[in-house]
């Protein structure tokens, strides 16, 4: 039975047209769509550390965590450069104008984390095409 696609789906699917891997982009974002209903989708220009400009689906709200066991929620953009999943997603952490950023492991002054999960995207993406077949990742 098919389900009818929701305004954000066909939006998303419309702005994944210039991305190399298409189906990828969207069944990603849809899932973390689903998965944080207080993330949405936009595109926007993105500007590289190079001073490359793109137009770029970008990931953005506010992520749920919990941290010493009290929960806050983090402000963030997730862009999608247009080779995603060859290369990692751009994650920034959006302080709000009563927020500071504090420099940390993971995190440098302007927000851009670097996470060793993307630090080590290659291979883990690899081992997952390679692994998972790709009905299960939808």
């Amino acid at each position: 039975m098919a389900s009818k696609e929701s305004l954000t789906q066909a939006w998303l699917r419309q702005n994944v047209q210039f991305y190399t891997s298409r189906d990828r982009v969207f069944a990603d974002i849809d899932q973390a769509l689903s998965r944080f209903p207080s993330l949405r989708p936009k595109s926007d220009v993105y500007t590289f550390d190079d001073g490359r400009s793109q137009l770029l689906l970008c990931v953005h709200g506010l992520l749920p965590i919990v941290y010493r066991s009290v929960p806050y929620n983090i402000p963030v953009n997730v862009w999608l450069t247009r080779e995603y999943p060859r290369q990692p997603p751009v994650a920034y952490v959006v302080p709000t104008n009563d927020m500071l950023v504090r420099p940390g492991r993971f995190i440098d002054p302007s927000g851009r984390c670097s996470h060793e999960y993307l630090q080590h995207w290659e291979r883990k993406d690899e081992v997952r095409a390679s692994s998972v077949p790709p009905i299960s990742r939808v």
